[in-house]
């Protein structure tokens, strides 16, 4: 194990450190009540030689891209987790196993108790914050799980590039979000989020949201869940209940899954002029005759809905055991918009030319 204890305490006055950064956007440095530390340039490459243990949150600093290679596995304290600064740039470069079907040379963040009893505790550590002016976050064959937000993005969602880039990942057990935007730009593609407190992926105040070949779902079932697998909402409240607004500029899913144990299973709400969405070639669990047909459930609207199938089922392998392969019976089989390349899925297997499925699997049959 590798230990980085960047919630350290000055021994003389007791004092905790915390990180120190421009938080506000006013080009000062403001005091925060975060603890933790900037990593050092001799830290900010993470191996697989030895497991990582991080107390406290870890901070990459103005300028600084912390990267983590092949096969790294991070495990984060209670209350700790990373958080990516002004100008600075976190980038996971996980790889897929030699061996089709399995993921062993991914990057892997998760807590740091390792009891078999703390496998799937939602909620054991912080969260992996891109904070407002972090540029070209990248995320490639990773496991995030069992934290409180898997992913906060924050900010920039008119960059030239993306804000965060994900592929290949999956995000499972976390305590709220597993991916939380506010106002941000996220790409995805074959990534897989399940089994969350709140919401599976959030696009919060407005944004920019492209996913494609994804599996937004939950299966949560440790307490009630308020809000569906998918929220998009353009606004916050001020302190006298007025809605803020941003624009949604955009919000495109294509070829996804929208499902889980709830229904329905996507919240689109806005207040704002500017709301542009579009699901295509997507299976979505909505069933509610009370909304369907009014406002932003125009389903035969073809600006705004393509293509998609409802409410059969997805045939996962055993969503509350986070298995989340597809099998021959899927609702989800062959309903895809083909796309050229094809590409593959998050396993490698390359796609249906001409019938692939949504999601982030193909389809498979299961073995007794």
């Amino acid at each position: 194990m590798r230990f980085l204890f960047t919630q350290t305490e000055d021994t003389t006055t007791g004092i905790i450190e915390t990180l120190t950064f421009d938080v506000d956007g006013d080009g000062n440095d403001d005091e925060t009540t975060l603890q933790g530390r900037f990593l050092e340039d001799s830290e900010l490459t993470f191996t697989n030689e030895k497991p990582y243990v991080i107390y406290g949150y870890a901070g990459v600093n103005a300028g600084k891209t912390l990267t983590m290679e092949a096969g790294a596995r991070v495990h984060f304290h209670s209350d700790s987790g990373i958080i990516v600064t002004d100008n600075a740039t976190l980038n996971i470069n996980g790889e897929l196993s030699t061996d089709q079907d399995v993921l062993d040379n991914e990057v892997i963040l998760e807590g740091d108790r390792l009891e078999p009893l703390y496998t799937d505790v939602p909620g054991q550590w912080g969260t992996i914050w891109l904070f407002n002016g972090s540029v070209n976050n990248t995320i490639n064959y990773a496991t995030i799980r069992n934290a409180t937000i898997g992913i906060l993005s924050e900010g920039n969602q008119d960059a030239t590039n993306d804000k965060l880039t994900i592929t290949n990942s999956q995000v499972y057990n976390a305590s709220s979000f597993g991916i939380l935007g506010r106002a941000t730009s996220i790409a995805a593609e074959n990534v897989v989020i399940n089994n969350c407190g709140q919401s599976s992926f959030a696009g919060a105040l407005g944004g920019k949201y492209n996913f494609t070949h994804c599996s937004i779902v939950n299966y949560w079932n440790s307490s009630f869940r308020q809000f569906p697998s998918l929220l998009l909402n353009d606004f916050v409240l001020d302190e006298n209940g007025i809605p803020i607004t941003n624009d949604l500029t955009e919000a495109n899913f294509t070829n996804c899954i929208i499902y889980g144990n709830d229904d329905p299973e996507f919240l689109l709400e806005n207040e704002g002029s500017v709301f542009n969405y579009k699901f295509t070639n997507c299976l979505l669990r909505f069933n509610n005759n009370n909304i369907e047909g009014t406002g932003n459930y125009m389903f035969d609207d073809t600006d705004f809905y393509v293509d998609n199938i409802f409410n059969l089922d997805p045939d996962f392998e055993d969503p509350f055991e986070n298995l989340m392969r597809i099998g021959e019976g899927s609702g989800a089989n062959g309903i895809a918009l083909p796309l050229m390349p094809a590409g593959s899925d998050l396993l490698n297997r390359v796609r249906n030319t001409t019938e692939p499925d949504s999601g982030a699997f193909e389809s498979m049959v299961f073995e007794d």
